[in-house]
């Protein structure tokens, strides 16, 4: 029974350290046949080793070498990426080169290729918190945003992608989606402000026409100091130059304002802020909590239950995904998460319950309905065509 212990022991560690070196989103397609064939190799060197006692053989020596070969063999890609990753990570601990962005986003577009756009959305999420921003991955973050209908995180991550952007032409291509984006965003602008007041760029930003159908017209202002006013164009509000006919949306502008760091502010711990504190709290018991940080906490939820359901763990996404769609009702990819593991954690008749109340609580577009519709029926979701171009 002992032998048979050490055995597993060894397949054991074995899949271990396979697991380990396939971690990446790179060579996770090689996991489950490398945790098989290794662990199979370490319990093959470990029978073996109890065989001979301890004692030279020639044949069992010859098998153990060629095992330790062959797994080296197997396991090299993996401990050739991590070795290249490690050495660029210790090169250029900032920023991407365009080698290192292509080698990265490669996955996730091999995700998006495949209709596994909750993964390739997940993981390009995790890349974009260990590495500093760039403009092809926030451009990726944003298509697929839009592909989700989450029309206000698409729009965020475009305007995060101006700063990023090295030429006229990217640049002129977030304009572009943002665009796209104008009449999806629930954008309703007050009365433009009077005046002109001065703001200061870091990066150089594209101006157009106001009274121009189309971003066919534009030039490019560098980075510095400029006079803008206000002004209504269409559903957005716009900043223009002073005595000049070129201008751009409010957020262009705002996206690569220079702000100078806020000196800090002294604590305030007298009568009234220990007063105003305690309104708000009475504010925030009666009302609610505010839109905005419900939608935080839905995207907090959904992230940590898109952890359980790339492990295929249904039963503990679920809870997760109610109180997401608690905070956030509106959101479809919440909407469509929750139904599904509805679907995976019951049955037909439970599903079809799920999606009653969920059509019933919002007009989604035809395509969504039917999304929605096809989880009464399988219990696996069925591929979608994405809405997007990943060209």
């Amino acid at each position: 029974m002992d032998s048979y212990m050490i055995d597993i022991v060894a397949a054991g560690a074995g899949a271990l350290l396979a697991w380990l070196l396939t971690r990446a989103p790179e060579l996770r397609g090689w996991r489950l046949s490398q945790m098989i064939l290794v662990a199979g190799g370490f319990a093959a060197v470990s029978w073996l080793l109890r065989q001979t006692h301890g004692k030279p053989d020639m044949s069992a020596d010859v098998a153990i070498i060629l095992i330790i070969v062959l797994t080296a063999f197997l396991l090299a890609p993996n401990i050739a990426f991590y070795c290249g990753v490690g050495l660029s990570n210790f090169l250029d601990p900032l920023d991407w080169t365009p080698a290192e962005e292509e080698l990265a986003l490669r996955p996730i577009r091999r995700l998006i290729d495949n209709d596994r756009f909750y993964q390739a959305a997940g993981d390009l999420e995790a890349l974009l918190q260990k590495r500093r921003p760039t403009y092809e991955a926030l451009v990726l973050h944003a298509k697929l945003h839009h592909h989700f209908a989450r029309w206000d995180a698409a729009a965020a991550a475009l305007l995060r992608a101006i700063p990023f952007s090295h030429t006229v032409e990217q640049q002129l291509t977030v304009m572009e989606l943002l665009a796209a984006l104008e009449e999806r965003l629930p954008v309703a602008p007050g009365p433009p402000v009077p005046g002109t007041r001065r703001i200061n760029l870091r990066h150089e930003l594209a101006l157009f026409p106001p009274a121009a159908a189309d971003r066919s017209q534009y030039k490019v202002i560098p980075p510095g100091d400029y006079e803008v006013g206000e002004i209504i164009h269409g559903r957005q509000a716009w900043l223009k130059l002073a005595g000049e006919d070129w201008g751009n949306a409010k957020e262009c502008w705002e996206a690569v304002r220079d702000i100078p760091a806020p000196l800090a502010a002294p604590p305030r711990k007298g009568l009234f802020w220990r007063i105003g504190r305690m309104h708000q709290a009475i504010s925030l018991a009666l009302k609610g909590k505010p839109r905005h940080q419900r939608r935080a906490e839905a995207d907090q939820l959904l992230k940590e239950a898109n952890q359980f359901i790339r492990r295929e763990d249904w039963p503990a996404a679920l809870p997760l995904l109610q109180k997401a769609l608690a905070c956030d009702p509106h959101r479809y990819e919440i909407a469509y998460r929750w139904v599904q593991a509805v679907r995976r954690t019951g049955d037909a008749a439970d599903a079809a319950r799920a999606v009653n109340k969920i059509l019933a609580r919002q007009p989604w577009s035809p395509t969504e309905q039917e999304m929605l519709r096809q989880l009464q029926h399988a219990a696996a979701p069925k591929k979608g065509s994405s809405t997007f171009s990943m060209e």
